[in-house]
C-alpha cells in the first residue's frame, strides 16, 4: 500500500533578460534564472491515474515567466516573484500555492573616462542576488531575499585566541591573522512595504562595513555583528541567516629553511574549512 503526501512540479531553469529602456538610452537590467512550482491537491489525480487534465504544461510556464517579465514594470526581482505568483493562482483555480525561486547575476554600470557611469553599458559582479517568493492562496506572499558569493578577505585585525584545547588541539593561538570567507546570506521581512533594493544594499553594507571596521574575535562573532547591524538599520528586515565558510590562509613553515616567517607570506588552503554558521531575528520591544 503506498500514498502520495506531497507533490510540487514546475519549470526550472528559466533565463531572462529583461531590459527596462529609459530616456537617452538610459537603460536598467535584469539578468536572472527563474523557477516555478506549483501546488495543488487537484495534481494528485496524475501522480495517481495519470489524469493530466489539470496540469500546467511546464512549457505554458516557461513562458509564462517570458509573457510576464515584458509585461509588468517592477524595480526587483522579489517584485516580480509576487507578481507572477499572483498570476498563476488567479488564472488556475486550482493551483493552491507557488513557488518562484530566482537567482540575479549581479551587473554594474562601466564608469567611463569622463567619471560618469554608462546608461547602457555593464560589468558582471561575482556576487549573486537570490530571491524566493512562496504564493499561498488567501494569505499574503512570503518573500525572502538573500546573496550569495561574495568573496571578501582582510589581511589583518582578526585573531582567534582563548578556544578550547584538548589533547587532539594543535591549532595556535593567534591575534594577527588573515580572514577571508564566500558571504552567503537570506533573511526574512516583517512587512511587504519594503523597498527589496535599498534592503539588500543595506545588507551588504553590513557585511563590508563589519568585516572591514571591526576587529574579529572569531568567526561567530563578526556573524552576528553583521545581521545586528543590518536589523538595526533596515526596520523592514526580521531574521537574518548568514554562513560564513573559513577560507584559510596560513602562515607558510619557513622553519624547514631556517627562515622567520614576517607574517607577510601565507599558504591558501582550499579544504578542509571552517563553517560557521547563525540565524539572527529581531527582538520587539514588548508595550
Amino acid at each position: 500500500m503506498a500514498t502520495l503526501i506531497d507533490n510540487r512540479y514546475g519549470k526550472a531553469r528559466v533565463r531572462v533578460l529583461r531590459v527596462f529602456k529609459g530616456p537617452n538610452d538610459h537603460h536598467k537590467i535584469f539578468d536572472f534564472d527563474c523557477r516555478v512550482l506549483l501546488r495543488g491537491d487537484e495534481f494528485q489525480e496524475t501522480y495517481l491515474t495519470g489524469d493530466n487534465s489539470k496540469v500546467v504544461a511546464t512549457d505554458t510556464m516557461k513562458n509564462t515567466v517570458y509573457v510576464i517579465a515584458q509585461k509588468e514594470e517592477f524595480k526587483s526581482l522579489e517584485e516580480f516573484g509576487i507578481i507572477l505568483g499572483r498570476h498563476f493562482i488567479n488564472t488556475y483555480s486550482w493551483v493552491s500555492g507557488v513557488e518562484v525561486s530566482m537567482k540575479e547575476n549581479m551587473w554594474h554600470r562601466i564608469v567611463t573616462s569622463n567619471g560618469k557611469p554608462h546608461g547602457h553599458s555593464f560589468t558582471r559582479d561575482r556576487e549573486v542576488h537570490t530571491a524566493v517568493v512562496t504564493s499561498t492562496r488567501g494569505k499574503s506572499p512570503v518573500v525572502v531575499s538573500g546573496i550569495d558569493d561574495v568573496l571578501i578577505m582582510k589581511t589583518t585585525q582578526s585573531g582567534f585566541e582563548g578556544f578550547h584545547r584538548d589533547k587532539y588541539t594543535s591549532l595556535k593561538e593567534t591575534k594577527d591573522r588573515v580572514f577571508a570567507t564566500v558571504v552567503t546570506s537570506n533573511w526574512t521581512y516583517n512587512t511587504l512595504d519594503v523597498d527589496y533594493t535599498k534592503a539588500y544594499e543595506t545588507l551588504k553594507q553590513s557585511v563590508f562595513d563589519i568585516f572591514a571596521n571591526t576587529y574579529s574575535k572569531s568567526v561567530q562573532e563578526t556573524l552576528f555583528l553583521i545581521a545586528k547591524d543590518a536589523i538595526g538599520k533596515c526596520s523592514a528586515i526580521e531574521q537574518v541567516h548568514l554562513s560564513l565558510p573559513n577560507k584559510h590562509a596560513f602562515g607558510f613553515d619557513f622553519s624547514r629553511l631556517n627562515i622567520e616567517n614576517k607574517n607577510v607570506v601565507f599558504q591558501p588552503v582550499e579544504e578542509p574549512s571552517g563553517l560557521i554558521e547563525g540565524t539572527i531575528k529581531r527582538v520587539h520591544a514588548r508595550l
